[in-house]
């Protein structure tokens, strides 16, 4: 990924040498400048040898797949390459400060399909757009940071996967979910969902006759199976995720109301973040404030409100308390250790 990257790098600078007329430009001079560049923006050293150089000018020139086709020639007397072609760039339009952060919110947005090999083209648009980015900041402060993951584990098997619920076929997978021993099961896989950094897999497991949630980097092993597809007649994302709070949900959940109440100092955060969108306030004075939401119960869930600490308690139904309260009780533990 990195050489990819040191490489747009590379024909980005060696562009602008070269329309630079008032200097001459042999290979040290252009290696000089790409490595001067890399450390600059990636703060690494490198040394960048004389066939890479003209590698990049024979790329430049002829590569289809870049598209620059750019009008290089080497002046033997001068000793210097130059393009042929006054004014000419690879980059025509360079990106504006307007331009920046929906390019970089899209940047994020695209890494996540970076496992599909049907886009197998995306991971360098991702680095071209990057470097747009990269190019256009140069010495100016850094005014947005995105979490960007560049590998979400799991992601090998989003092809295969992909394929098989687009053809409705059944797969025979092997599943280790963690502090479990590994097994092997059939299943009708229906969706594919990104959550926090990971993929997770929706699908019918035939031995269970039922639903299950599996995550894509928990899967060993993935096998086209010979048992008849399932098709999808219980299981509406649009419904399932709509009273959820992250990927998981035990068969036979229900959904129930849960009321929390939250300190003064948290009181606006959550209102303007809310837990859920059913979220609704119930009451509120000077020292708090109480909520409610409708959801089904699950793990990220619990872990959604043990993540705001002391700020928020929660009231209601008594045993979303239990199970909270038993969690809180693991956590001290821990710390009176």
């Amino acid at each position: 990924m990195a050489t990819n990257k040191h490489a747009l790098i590379r024909y980005r600078v060696i562009d602008r040498c070269l329309r630079n007329v008032d200097q001459q430009w042999n290979w040290q001079a252009l290696a000089h400048a790409c490595a001067a560049e890399i450390h600059d923006i990636m703060d690494e050293r490198i040394t960048i040898s004389q066939r890479t150089i003209k590698g990049d000018l024979q790329s430049m020139r002829h590569d289809k797949a870049l598209g620059y086709f750019a009008p290089i020639d080497y002046d033997r007397k001068e000793k210097s390459y130059y393009y042929t072609k006054r004014g000419y760039s690879i980059t025509e339009s360079p990106i504006n400060k307007s331009d920046r952060t929906q390019l970089n919110q899209m940047i994020s947005l695209m890494r996540q399909f970076t496992g599909f090999t049907y886009l197998q083209g995306i991971g360098n648009i991702i680095q071209k757009m990057e470097l747009l980015v990269f190019e256009s900041l140069k010495k100016e402060k850094q005014l947005v940071h995105l979490d960007q993951p560049v590998n979400i584990p799991g992601q090998n098997w989003l092809d295969q996967i992909y394929r098989a619920i687009d053809a409705e076929r059944t797969l025979l997978i092997n599943y280790k979910a963690f502090g479990r021993d590994a097994y092997e099961t059939v299943i009708s896989p229906y969706l594919l969902k990104e959550y926090n950094h990971r993929w997770y897999l929706y699908a019918y497991n035939h031995k269970k006759r039922g639903m299950r949630t599996y995550g894509l980097e928990r899967i060993f092993q993935v096998k086209y199976a010979l048992a008849d597809y399932i098709p999808n007649s219980f299981f509406n994302p649009s419904d399932y995720f709509n009273d959820l709070i992250g990927v998981s949900l035990d068969p036979g959940s229900k959904k129930i109301g849960i009321e929390f109440e939250v300190g003064a100092g948290s009181i606006n955060y959550i209102k303007t973040q809310a837990i859920h969108h059913s979220q609704r306030l119930i009451r509120e004075d000077e020292e708090s404030a109480v909520f409610k939401i409708e959801v089904f119960p699950n793990y990220e869930l619990e872990s959604t409100f043990l993540s705001f600490g002391e700020t928020i308690r929660v009231l209601s139904p008594k045993s979303m308390v239990r199970q909270l309260y038993g969690r809180i009780e693991k956590m001290a533990e821990l710390y009176h250790k």
